[in-house]
Parts: structure tokens; sequence; C-alpha cells
């Protein structure tokens, strides 16, 4: 996890449906787009809530495509702003979840296109794929480039099994003040920010923290529905 990231309050909620969600993907070998509320059916997993068959879970990230199958959907999830406020890649692109309707939270079998590695989890077997992977055999682009051909199978190397979550549950989180302290590999920026801001993120962890600590639980929303 980088350390800039932020997270929804109700974070340990929502890792406990992606959990189930993976899993069910894993055991489902078919091309079929999954309800939620309607998952098929599993053995229960011996290794891992997630499932016994993946490489990396790819939970935080700046963006990342749809596949055209292999998904579950999750529909009516609090925790996701309306379409209009999701954002990929930056703040000028919206969301693929713009087709789906509000609150659509989806779960996929295979991650397509990611870009950054804000925050991801990875498997006993998939840590030593991803050594030798990008540790002794290559490693010539930044790491979250890597990273997405190791998982796609491009650029020389296998495909891994990387079940990816769109909108991401982790996301940068930028402070208030000049935003040129956003990165150390953007472009020079005189901009000011106002007020503080996460991405995609309704309850932010990092801007409720006061009120976590109080023991309050009427959090600030970031993104309310306007419906």
């Amino acid at each position: 996890m980088e350390d800039d990231v932020d997270w929804d309050v109700r974070l340990k909620y929502l890792l406990k449906d992606i959990a189930l969600s993976a899993h069910a993907l894993a055991q489902n070998s078919d091309s079929s787009t999954i309800e939620f509320g309607n998952l098929p059916q599993t053995t229960p997993p011996k290794i891992s809530p997630y499932g016994d068959d993946w490489d990396l879970l790819w939970l935080g990230h700046c963006g990342m495509k749809l596949p055209g199958a292999g998904l579950v959907v999750h529909s009516n999830d609090p925790s996701v702003p309306e379409p209009q406020y999701l954002h990929s890649w930056d703040m000028d692109e919206r969301t693929p979840l713009g087709t789906f309707p509000a609150h659509t939270r989806v779960v996929m079998r295979q991650s397509t296109a990611s870009v950054c590695s804000l925050a991801y989890a990875i498997s006993q077997r998939g840590a030593r794929k991803l050594l030798y992977g990008l540790g002794l055999k290559k490693l010539d682009a930044p790491f979250d480039v890597m990273l997405r051909a190791w998982c796609q199978g491009s650029d020389g190397y296998e495909q891994h099994i990387c079940p990816g979550v769109l909108p991401q549950l982790f996301d940068h989180h930028r402070r208030r003040g000049p935003k040129s302290v956003d990165s150390d590999i953007s472009k020079p920026n005189e901009a000011y920010r106002d007020k503080p801001v996460t991405l995609n993120i309704r309850w932010s962890v990092r801007m409720n923290m006061e009120k976590m600590l109080r023991g309050e639980t009427d959090y600030d929303d970031q993104y309310p529905d306007t419906l």
C-alpha cells in the first residue's frame, strides 16, 4: 500500500464482499456476469477467504478497464458515488462504470489495463512468480506498468490471475495546498487546492479521522447523492 492512499470507513465490510466475489469467480469457469446477490454455490476455500486460485488482488489503482466477461456486479452499494462523481486515471476521464446503474461496484476475474499500484494483495505463489518475473527476468519500466504486463501476460510474461475491482477501494488522497506536492513524477504545477479530496471514496477515513476518534458516526460524505 502506498503512503498517500485513502479508503472508505466501511472497508472491512467491503473487503468481505470482495472476498466472496473473488472466490466465486475463481470457481466459476464460464464467462458469465454474476449478480452479487445471486452468487453460485462454492466449495469453501482452504488457503484464503479470497479464494485459492489467484496471484494478485488489485484493490487500489488510478483506473482500469472492464473486461467483457468474468464479472460480479454489486448493485446498490451505498459506498459507491453516483456516476458523475466517478473518475478513472485523472479528473477529466470518466469511469467505465458510466453505463451501469448508480451505486454499482464490479469485481472482475482479471484486471485489465490497470494503472498505479496504490494497494494490492499478493498470494504466496504470486509472490514467488512476481519476484522471479520482475526481480530476475525483467524490470525496464515503471513498476505499475510492469505489474500490468505481468498480470495480463504481455511484454514477454505469461498471464497471471489478478482479480480487480472498480471503482477502486483505495485511491490517492490529495491534501489542501499546492498541487505540486501531489507527486514527484508530475509536471511542475503552480495551482493550489483549496480543500482536500479523495476521488471515488465517499466516507474518507483521512477526512473523518477526528470523528472516528471521538466515536461519532455521522461521517462527512464527499459525494452525497443528488437523486
